[in-house]
């Protein structure tokens, strides 16, 4: 079986982004974990698991949207203060409800385009 050179690169991608998304948690040098350490970790930990998905499964785009939409939200609720707690859960909301107006086909041709890919 051989990989693309996209795929080969999301590979190393996702290493790299679980890699630096798991390090604070093995706590070498006696700091401590913070909240916006683990907001952080936990969406660099995401984004190395959605990239990959969506490169080798593109007809999943819309759900790993739809999922980091969420997760980005929740993580700044959770984890960030009152000011950062709002971007991260307008940015999740607009992840969310992109994701669902791609499902139902109500976004523009030009941006569906990227949702549902056309033979050629």
């Amino acid at each position: 079986m051989s990989y693309s050179r996209i795929q080969q690169f999301s590979i190393v991608f996702a290493f790299i982004m679980i890699t630096w998304g798991l390090l604070p948690f093995f706590n070498l040098d006696n700091t401590f974990l913070t909240s916006n350490t683990i907001a952080s970790s936990t969406i660099l930990f995401l984004i190395g698991i959605a990239y990959p998905l969506i490169v080798f499964k593109p007809q999943w785009n819309k759900a790993v949207l739809m999922i980091e939409g969420i997760v980005f939200a929740a993580v700044g609720l959770a984890f960030l203060q009152p000011l950062y707690n709002l971007i991260f859960l307008i940015i999740g909301a607009f992840f969310a409800i992109l994701a669902i107006l791609a499902y139902a086909k109500k976004l523009p041709s030009r941006l569906l385009k990227f949702f549902y890919k056309t033979p050629k």
